[in-house]
């Protein structure tokens, strides 16, 4: 999916132990913490350690510096290394592929995109600074690829279009893929790579503000560039939204999101949801659409949720598929709704509150949006895309404050933003030796009452809850996130804008 980073600003920056297993970011002043990321190994998929990014203080001449630090998985530092870029430079994408970092660096009014690839002990492979010609190309999304990494950008010949580029870590261009279309537009909604190739969503309209949009699947080689694929996302009734997949040992691929009805793209509500599976080579083998009306709700109103309003046919975001042992899936996802906001939060309010943006702009298009963030839901599926059950979990509502340039786009799109600023409660899916069900793990940033949350994913049953408060430090305005780590055991960070730091630490998983 889509990761838009903003630039954390800092003064100054220091990492000391605190106590055993842990280490604290100390002077962080950022308007949007993006977090701490875990470093895994792409063949166990054990977490090898941990790394974050920041600018650290301007150093003239226009420019800033940005610095990675990279942790082992016991916390030590391994590497800090800094990166002199323009100080007007966003980061578009940051990405680990198993062996390498690479940082894109977008600086819009100069018109640039700056590469920085990196290896696992933070020594810089290459820097390259690349003039676009036009201001709407200086922007790019990076995903991971086999010895390299995949960057995604917005083109314009005659028309609007998108190529999808593979470089390796040197910075060199192994092959690169433009779309475009005879008329109207082709852009990205979501992109998701295997082992041996990337799927990309992309969807066609006749022109930019159109709500009418013509969606497919389209599956390309990881090794040539070369289109294994492509499947249509429109049932001949409704067109289909993937927010989540699967990409199975088979090359199967399985996804889930919402679907609306007709060619369209509704920012308002969804009409339901959709399970589809399709095989290597694009083939469908599984495929149903589940109405809010009819379908979902028979399930819902055998729940003891009462919060949940199956009449506002709500929009959910899927961050997670699982597959369990007796080849059933969990579509893991959250519900979510947007509003216009009627008072603009004060700068010096900023502190205790939670928001993405340019909140100092006075622009009068700078009208915020609230973006609220509601309950789990939980979507069963078989092999063959019957829906057997569906599960609300309750949660504490939380609402972000959406400026500049956010507050222009459109529901799905603004909730891959906000999941990418770290926003969304879910965090991500484990298992235990002892524990049947899988478990998803979510962070609750409740000011003072902040905790990790652990849930069994028990459709059949109520979901097993426990609650690991966060007790190191008062969190108001702040955020926390949590990460997978060594075995029996979750990494915490905790971000403070009152005592402008970081405290990363390590906590048992505890059911």
């Amino acid at each position: 999916m889509k990761k838009v980073f903003l630039l954390l600003i800092s003064v100054a920056f220091f990492c000391s132990s605190v106590f055993a297993q842990s280490v604290e970011v100390q002077n962080v002043r950022k308007r949007e913490f993006r977090g701490v990321s875990p470093i895994k190994n792409v063949v166990t998929n054990e977490v090898t350690g941990y790394y974050t990014f920041y600018v650290n203080e301007k150093i003239g001449d226009g420019m800033v510096n940005f610095i990675v630090d990279i942790f082992d998985k016991e916390l030590n530092l391994i590497k800090e290394t800094p990166i002199t870029i323009t100080k007007r430079s966003n980061v578009d994408g940051a990405e680990f592929n198993g062996k390498e970092f690479l940082f894109v660096f977008n600086d819009v009014l100069k018109k640039t995109l700056t590469y920085v690839s990196m290896d696992s002990d933070g020594e810089i492979i290459k820097k390259q600074t690349i003039v676009e010609e036009k201001r709407y190309a200086s922007t790019a999304d990076v995903f991971t690829a086999q010895d390299g990494f995949f960057i995604v950008k917005p083109i314009k010949e005659k028309k609007w279009g998108y190529s999808i580029e593979k470089i390796d870590s040197d910075l060199n261009s192994l092959w690169e893929k433009r779309m475009t279309v005879e008329k109207g537009m082709v852009g990205v909604e979501a992109v998701s790579a295997s082992a041996d190739r990337i799927i990309v969503i992309e969807v066609s309209k006749p022109a930019l503000m159109s709500t009418k949009a013509t969606a497919k699947l389209v599956c390309v080689s990881d090794e040539t560039g070369e289109l294994i694929y492509e499947y249509s996302l429109y049932d001949g009734t409704s067109t289909c939204m993937p927010s989540a997949f699967l990409i199975d040992k088979d090359n199967n691929v399985i996804t889930g999101g919402m679907y609306f009805k007709g060619e369209r793209w509704d920012d308002v509500n969804s009409d339901g949801i959709f399970f589809l599976k399709l095989d290597a080579n694009g083939e469908k083998l599984a495929y149903s659409t589940e109405d809010w009306d009819e379908g979902i709700s028979k399930y819902i109103k055998n729940t003891s949720v009462k919060s949940f309003t199956i009449s506002s046919k709500p929009k959910v975001i899927f961050h997670e598929i699982v597959q369990t042992a007796d080849g059933n899936y969990r579509l893991i996802g959250e519900t979510f709704k947007k509003n216009y906001q009627l008072v603009s939060m004060k700068i010096k309010d900023a502190i205790t509150g939670r928001f993405i943006g340019d909140i100092s702009s006075d622009d009068d298009n700078n009208k915020p949006i609230t973006f609220e963030i509601l309950d789990f839901i939980l979507f069963k599926f078989d092999g063959e895309a019957n829906m057997t059950n569906v599960s609300i979990i309750p949660k504490e509502h939380t609402k972000i404050s959406c400026y500049s340039p956010y507050n222009g786009l459109g529901g799905m799109r603004l909730a891959q933003v906000v999941k990418d600023f770290g926003f969304f409660n879910f965090a991500f899916v484990t298992t235990m030796p002892d524990v049947a069900e899988p478990l998803l793990v979510s962070a609750n940033f409740v000011d003072e009452k902040a905790y990790i949350g652990i849930n069994t994913i028990d459709l059949e049953n109520d979901s097993k809850f426990t609650k690991i408060p966060i007790t190191r430090r008062t969190i108001k305005g702040g955020s926390i996130g949590v990460m997978p780590a060594i075995s029996g055991k979750l990494a915490i960070y905790i971000y403070s804008k009152k005592d402008e730091n970081i405290l990363i630490y390590f906590e048992d998983i505890k059911l």
